[in-house]
């Protein structure tokens, strides 16, 4: 059965080489939503880090799923609040409740005010930055924090280019560190707290742009996968292939195309036209292997084989059928064959029911 494989030690030389770009200047956010926040995988994170590791995932219900001793030596933040998160946190164990809820909306507010003070988390407002999805006016922000005294808001996030490409610059960061200031002022705080996400923020915070201004910089998709997708660059440095996948072989045999001449053809179980977005040749006799994953797994434009002879020939929703013709590696039924993963395909994989993940000790 396919398997995912996350490297450890990768991970860890990771992991350093950001917290080293970071330079002790900007504590570290640890985006885990991608993996669900596994247990395994922030084992592996929480062992190679001093004082309490922070996490966040966009699902609070992942945090029940830890072990209370595992739980309780994180920091846990939700970063996509819904309301019903907020209404099930009274019948939260106490190791599972969030420490920290980064809010946008108003009837969130008025929810939280309702909890029991003992059981209500930190709060950071959410503000809008020009990329359209959840986000208060800047303006409104200190506006807010006074109207909702009773609350234990600590400051600002922003997120940059999310949903509209929009890329943080200098100029954006400053605005986004006053707006903090005005919140710190206005709530008495000893300091301005002031998150940015994500890894697209990696170049600033490297050149210490954001010294100074920002506090907390949360990231997910550099740490495992050493790339940046809003910027459109891996990142220096950093391992690119920490999370693989490796599919089982169902069958190994070569496929004469001469067969399908004649013979009419429709759109493919997905939808697509037959032929679409393959590499594979798809005349004379080719020798193909047919994998135990398909696009509800991963789609095959998110996957790199670490054979670079194998061809992608297609995929169904269960299925995916490599053409290994010009490869010198040994194939058979029974064995397994590894791809890279990146953010998306590790995400659809994390969350297949019928896929494990398994921690190597090995590079």
């Amino acid at each position: 059965m396919a398997y995912i494989v996350l490297h450890k030690k990768k991970l860890l030389e990771n992991y350093r080489a950001v917290l080293s770009m970071l330079r002790g200047k900007i504590p570290l956010n640890v985006v885990t939503k991608f993996c669900l926040s596994n247990p395994d995988i922030i084992r592996v994170l929480s062992a190679g880090n001093e004082g309490r590791l922070v996490v966040s995932d966009s699902n609070m219900e992942n945090f029940s799923r830890l072990e209370p001793a595992l739980a309780r030596q994180l920091v846990k933040c939700v970063i996509k609040t819904r309301l019903s998160d907020i209404q099930k946190i009274p019948r939260l164990p106490d190791y599972a409740r969030p420490d920290r809820l980064y809010v946008s909306d108003d009837r969130m507010f008025a929810a939280l005010a309702e909890l029991p003070a003992d059981m209500c988390p930190q709060i950071v407002l959410i503000a809008e930055t020009g990329d359209m999805k959840d986000g208060i006016a800047l303006r409104q922000l200190p506006l807010l924090a006074e109207k909702w005294g009773q609350l234990d808001i600590i400051g600002v996030s922003a997120n940059f280019a999310c949903l509209s490409g929009i890329l943080p610059d200098e100029a954006a960061v400053r605005e986004l560190a006053a707006a903090a200031g005005a919140v710190r002022a206005v709530r008495n705080l000893d300091r301005p707290f002031l998150s940015v996400g994500g890894t697209v923020a990696c170049p600033l915070a490297a050149s210490g742009v954001l010294d100074g201004l920002v506090q907390e910089i949360r990231m997910g998709e550099g740490i495992f996968f050493g790339y940046d997708s809003s910027g459109g660059r891996a990142l220096p440095g950093l391992h690119r292939d920490v999370i693989e996948l490796a599919g089982e072989i169902l069958e190994l045999a070569e496929k004469d195309f001469s067969i399908q001449q004649g013979r009419c053809t429709g759109f493919t179980a997905t939808g697509g036209e037959a032929g679409s977005r393959q590499q594979a040749p798809r005349a004379g006799r080719r020798l193909r292997a047919v994998l135990d994953f398909g696009i509800l797994a991963a789609r095959t434009e998110n996957l790199v084989p670490l054979d670079r002879d194998v061809l992608f020939a297609g995929q169904t929703f269960d299925f995916t059928v490599v053409d290994v013709t010009g490869s010198a590696a040994s194939y058979e039924a029974g064995a397994f064959m590894r791809f890279v993963t990146d953010y998306s395909s590790a995400s659809f994989c994390m969350m297949n029911r019928y896929i494990c993940c398994t921690v190597s000790e090995e590079d």
